[in-house]
């Protein structure tokens, strides 16, 4: 039957559906769910039992979390270098859509800085839409003018400013 002269013409038309469908789906069946995007809920347990939560905060964090494992992680990072206590890191880092961008903001901070209010800075970084950039920001700032680190992260947290007469402008004249 697969010989016969009707099959032999379809063939290349049968086969592609078939070829584009299994290229689309082996890759996610060969990866394992929920590890290469960031659903290892037993890594968030462990992490957040470890910097001491309670239990109940604990499987309530961790299930509600979009990225358990990141939430995990970054209270775990936050705790190891700065005064805070894993409540008020959890918290932060739970209603972040990017934790483990805010720990690096965070650690990355302490790290060049000195700094006198870890919860400003944890604030900020919670705050900022991009936390990585927002670290660079306050950390360069302040090495290079030479500024307070409050004063630089609230120069670098503020949206407001707006360059005018920037040359050249594509707005057409009339």
């Amino acid at each position: 039957m697969v010989h016969h002269p009707v099959f032999k013409s379809l063939s290349p038309y049968l086969t592609l559906p078939f070829t584009l469908f299994s290229a689309v789906l082996a890759p996610l069946t060969l990866a394992s769910p929920g590890l290469a995007i960031g659903y290892n809920y037993g890594q968030c347990v462990t992490d957040l039992l470890e910097v001491g939560l309670s239990a109940e905060a604990v499987a309530s964090a961790c299930a509600s979390a979009l990225r358990p494992e990141q939430v995990g992680s970054c209270v775990l990072d936050v705790t190891a270098v700065t005064e805070l206590s894993a409540e008020v890191a959890l918290a932060a880092c739970s209603r972040d859509r990017r934790p483990l961008e805010v720990a690096t903001c965070v650690v990355d901070i302490h790290e060049f800085l000195d700094v006198p209010n870890s919860a400003a800075v944890l604030n900020h970084c919670h705050r900022s839409i991009l936390p990585v950039r927002y670290a660079d920001c306050v950390i360069d700032t302040a090495l290079v003018a030479e500024i307070a680190t409050t004063d630089s992260m609230a120069l670098c947290i503020a949206a407001g400013y707006r360059p005018v007469d920037v040359a050249p402008s594509f707005i057409p004249t009339r």
